[in-house]
């Protein structure tokens, strides 16, 4: 009698157990692709002729990365947790093996942003973490730009182009000093370099890409007399 107690004890407790795992499993599941489902509408929206809207999903689109990652380095019981791969995220969205010219350049852009972010120690503080969510600016909270404001820029500006002002591969994440001084910066290489990535992932059309190349050899020009 009391060895069937025990058994039936121990029976219970595996249950209470599995359930609870099943269910912690299953929590964090929804989180994760909840948080994925967001990101996916984010990289399908058009680009918008909108500088609010493009500072909102850029800073959203970061909040969802840290939710997801978040949910990856989580523990289950035997099981290791690991860091997200951006990548592969990608590939479940675009469902795809390989990521193209564009979609790699959006690649890059959400891992950069992503490590901006994680560097100045936005995932450390509930209120950067709310401001991302919401999509709003935030201060930065650490390094040498500690407490200034942090703003969507460009990685080509607007003066030198605006066929990619609103587009998500051109925005960056950066603090608002430094965008200031961007705006007044001449076009380098890596301004080149970007360029002719953004013409080969399709996002910047021939006819733009060869007026930046223009503006690019005449500033190039002008420096070597």
């Amino acid at each position: 009698m009391i060895a069937d107690y025990f058994w039936k004890i121990i029976f219970v407790i595996i249950l209470i157990i599995g359930l609870k795992f099943w269910l912690d499993v299953n929590d964090k599941n929804n989180i994760y692709e909840k948080n994925l489902r967001a990101l996916t509408e984010i990289l399908e929206t058009p680009p918008s002729k909108s500088d609010k809207q493009c500072q909102r999903l850029a800073f959203q689109s970061i909040f969802h990365l840290y939710e997801m990652d978040r949910i990856k380095r989580m523990k289950f019981l035997f099981f290791k947790g690991e860091k997200l791969d951006i990548g592969t995220v990608l590939k479940e969205i675009f469902d795809a093996d390989y990521l193209d010219a564009k979609n790699s350049l959006i690649k890059d852009v959400l891992e950069e942003n992503y490590s901006t972010a994680e560097e100045f120690g936005l995932f450390e503080n509930e209120q950067s973490l709310e401001a991302l969510e919401e999509g709003r600016a935030t201060k930065i909270m650490g390094g040498p730009w500690r407490g200034e404001l942090l703003v969507v820029g460009h990685y080509i500006s607007p003066d030198i182009s605006k066929k990619v002002q609103f587009h998500f591969v051109n925005r960056i994440i950066l603090p608002k000093s430094v965008k200031a001084a961007m705006a007044f910066a001449d076009i380098t290489k890596d301004v080149r370099d970007r360029a002719d990535r953004l013409k080969r992932g399709g996002v910047l059309d021939t006819k733009s890409f060869d007026e930046i190349i223009i503006q690019y050899n005449t500033i190039r020009e002008l420096s070597t007399r």
